[in-house]
């Protein structure tokens, strides 16, 4: 399960947010881009945008954070039984 998801299950809302320049419509047309993209389109797949706005309280900051590392405990449990298993 993705990290999205889980944190939807969880009721934060988390979304895709990123597409780089030189491929969003703008930059497709009026732009250019020069060499090899290495890194930014690739990168660009794994970011997520966190809730973020004046009015977040500080438990709701906590909420979140405990959310994603509840997500990395129970990840990181599922590869090592798999390694094993």
């Amino acid at each position: 399960m993705a990290l999205s998801q889980y944190l939807k299950e969880h009721q934060v809302i988390a979304i895709f947010h990123y597409i780089p320049l030189h491929s969003a419509p703008a930059g497709l047309r009026f732009g250019r881009f020069f060499g090899v993209d290495r890194y930014t389109t690739s990168e660009s797949d794994r970011l997520l945008r966190l809730p973020m706005h004046y009015g977040m309280r500080e438990e709701d900051v906590r909420y979140i954070v405990q959310c994603i590392e509840d997500f990395y405990a129970e990840h990181r449990n599922q590869n090592i039984g798999e390694e094993e298993g």
